[in-house]
């Protein structure tokens, strides 16, 4: 069979397959879960509505940082660190050559205060981070101005953190993609309209082409689009919608991340500057919209007014699945044996990528849960 990737023609699949395995969905996770399956030894298919990083795998902004997010304080703290350490050894395991290369970068952070409240608000933040051993501390309006000299008039404090790090998501998902094709795994295009369950146990997947694959085995990788699946129950996963713009400008500044009242600017090793990210609940509507242009425009000039005007390179929208509670939902489901999700990390998929796919393999092959915390367990009846 064809195997599919951007820019490639999407084949049609045989009538009646059958297989270890069916990963649903080429994106980050989908794809990882895929690769780490075929190193021990079981050889999936992984079905795809779109292509290989068509969605929010393809325009995530890509960063990896275990300081902020659901569960941060908290439990998800450790968790997103090894997720960071899993990045770092693919890395060097894998040493991509240039045009595969998906620069994974260690990036330092600004947050910004123009007020007293937010100021303090920061410092704590920088103290609680200290003592979980992330290098982060509060800076002073000399320092800010050093450190970024397009940043308006006006800061009193910031946080700056050198914890996070960075890499190109839709090169890293093609890379870990082509990763799986050199261990045999097969990519095609389809739409999962049903799975087939019999005497409690997973028989088939059946597609929109009328095309069946028998396997025992389906990992729901699919983003929010999971639900829309026949006889997988209604997870607690709805789309939200991401927006940013890549913005041309000449000279070497914002090599930092910027962020000031839930806006982001910083500077990607191509030359361009990433401004976002509009978030809003829209349903399954993925459109790039004036609204949100103008909703990141007027955000990020506001602290930086020199972006005003710059030629947009380039205007992204997607989806990213996110679970009611902000965790990520991953093992076994309890509708059937042989079923298990992979799914709901919203703005940590990039980053939780690896260990999704670890946390699977290690629950079909060793019967090693997930960590609770992200155990389908925590709902009722998926």
């Amino acid at each position: 069979m064809m195997r599919i990737s951007s820019g490639r023609g999407q084949p049609t699949m045989q009538s009646t397959q059958t297989t270890d395995a069916v990963v649903i969905g080429a994106g980050a996770v989908g794809c990882a879960v895929a690769l780490r399956l075929a190193q021990h030894g079981i050889i999936s298919h992984v079905i795809e509505r779109d292509h290989i990083a068509f969605n929010a795998s393809g325009y995530a902004w890509g960063g990896l940082s275990a300081h902020f997010g659901s569960g941060v304080p908290g439990p998800m703290t450790k968790i997103y660190r090894e997720a960071i350490d899993k990045h770092i050894q693919h890395y060097e395991q894998v040493s991509p050559e240039a045009s595969h290369d998906w620069q994974l970068q260690r990036i330092t952070s600004l947050s910004l205060a123009d007020d007293e409240t937010t100021a303090t608000a920061l410092a704590a933040d920088a103290e609680w981070m200290r003592s979980e051993d992330f290098d982060a501390e509060l800076i002073g309006p000399n320092e800010i101005y050093e450190l970024e000299s397009s940043i308006r008039p006006g800061m009193i404090a910031a946080s700056l953190i050198n914890s996070g790090w960075e890499l190109d998501s839709y090169t890293y998902t093609k890379a870990l993609a082509d990763e799986c094709e050199r261990l045999g795994v097969t990519f095609a295009s389809g739409t999962a309209t049903s799975v087939s369950i019999v005497d409690g146990k997973i028989n088939s997947i059946n597609l929109n082409d009328q095309a069946r694959i028998d396997t025992p085995l389906v990992v729901a990788a699919t983003g929010p689009w999971v639900s829309q699946i026949d006889g997988i129950p209604e997870l607690p996963i709805k789309p939200i919608k991401g927006e940013i713009i890549r913005l041309e400008r000449d000279g070497n500044d914002l090599q930092n991340r910027v962020g000031f009242s839930g806006f982001n600017v910083g500077r990607k090793p191509d030359g361009s500057v990433w401004a976002g990210t509009y978030e809003w609940d829209r349903g399954f509507n993925r459109n790039i919209t004036e609204e949100g242009r103008n909703h990141i425009m007027n955000g990020v000039t506001s602290y930086i007014p020199s972006l005003t005007g710059l030629k947009t390179i380039k205007t992204t929208a997607c989806l990213r699945p996110v679970a009611s509670d902000g965790i990520p939902i991953v093992g076994a489901s309890n509708a059937a044996d042989g079923l298990y999700y992979a799914n709901g990390a919203g703005k940590k998929g990039i980053l939780l990528s690896l260990s999704m796919a670890d946390w699977i393999v290690d629950l079909v092959l060793n019967d090693i849960k997930p960590p609770a915390i992200v155990s389908p367990a925590r709902f009722e009846n998926i």
